[in-house]
């Protein structure tokens, strides 16, 4: 299952969120570094296809797919030289798959800011500034290691791509922003992704913002007021919207947000027994999906029958969609889609 870390600084509305996403209670005092152990709470990814096919078909369980989510400590300035334990709170973000940068745009003189002001732009350049010097460090600390091993065939290609990526991040630009090579090996191809730098990792931008009160500006990818969610925590759609609130909550919003931001994908299966939606990555073939079952499907993977979901809901079942030829037989090359509604055939 691929992780989420929420990143921040101190006071920005982490702990709240991640109350919000995973209904656990965890520590939220409004002072620095109550958050010192990151906590995990694993949450389903909303999906309204789910419940149309389980109608349909008459599903005893309905099974959603599901992301983790992680609750880091506020970073401060100089983490990396372990200021605020630093340190320890940028391991924990080396070990999620996505950050989701929590940055505080409300204002509010009640709520403590470690740097005694509101400036989301800083603040970002500050979490930003921390990463990339993590990654500076590493890189560095690699560099040493690889002058000790010249007879790596790789060596020189190596130390050219460190010095590519370090001349990124010395302009405060993420990793991720050096591209591979298509010529490169396989095994140069692999060892560049296995140098899993903090600024090669997808990130999420979400302001906290209020509705109600001043904030300042900032260019983010989501727009969450945490603490009115939090208010409306436990009403139904019809609720929300008699307090003029969407009746689809911002926190299933930025679930689904990360899972897309992850690059996942979801096929669904469905029958009297269960509905369930499995987890793939985007761009995977047919064999390596019928793998999230079990493994033995990919091994004896002879074809999958596919219909997409809007073309299953039209014919209403399985049997219908067949009779109208909607269902594809597809074979080993066959790159699943968003929404496809399968079933596998496997050998002996």
């Amino acid at each position: 299952m691929l992780s989420v870390g929420l990143v921040g600084l101190p006071n920005a509305g982490k702990s709240t969120l991640f109350n919000l996403l995973t209904k656990r209670s965890v520590p939220a005092e409004n002072y620095p570094f109550t958050t010192i152990d990151p906590h995990d709470g694993v949450v389903e990814v909303p999906d309204y296809r789910i419940g149309q096919l389980s109608k349909l078909s008459s599903s005893k369980k309905q099974i959603y797919a599901a992301i983790e989510f992680r609750d880091i400590a506020g970073l401060i300035k100089n983490a990396h030289k372990g200021e605020g334990l630093g340190n320890q709170f940028l391991g924990h973000i080396q070990e999620v798959d996505m950050i989701l940068m929590v940055v505080r745009c409300f204002k509010n003189d009640d709520i403590i800011h470690v740097e005694n002001r509101v400036n989301p732009a800083e603040d970002d350049e500050i979490l930003l500034i921390e990463l990339t010097l993590h990654d500076e460090k590493r890189l560095e600390t690699m560099i040493a290691r690889l002058e000790k091993d010249r007879k790596d065939p790789h060596y020189k290609a190596k130390i050219e791509i460190i010095e590519h990526i370090l001349s990124k991040l010395t302009q405060i630009l993420p990793a991720s922003e050096f591209v591979m090579d298509k010529t490169w090996d396989e095994e140069l191809i692999k060892w560049r992704k296995s140098l899993n730098l903090l600024t090669d990792k997808p990130i999420l931008r979400l302001a906290n913002i209020s509705y109600e009160g001043d904030n300042e500006s900032f260019k983010s990818d989501f727009e969450i007021d945490i603490a009115m969610e939090s208010q409306f925590e436990g009403m139904t759609k019809e609720e929300r919207q008699e307090f003029g609130a969407s009746g689809e909550t911002a926190i299933d919003q930025l679930i689904a947000a990360s899972y897309k931001k992850l690059g996942l994908g979801t096929y669904l299966t469905t029958g009297e027994t269960e509905t369930r939606a499995w987890t793939f990555t985007v761009g995977m073939k047919a064999p390596q999906c019928a793998g999230k079952i079990h493994t033995d499907f990919e091994k004896k993977f002879i074809k999958a029958e596919v219909v997409s979901f809007m073309e299953y809901i039209r014919a209403g079942s399985w049997k219908n969609a067949f009779e109208a030829g909607l269902v594809k037989t597809m074979g080993k090359d066959y790159v699943f889609e968003d929404g496809d509604v399968v079933e596998f055939k496997i050998g002996g």
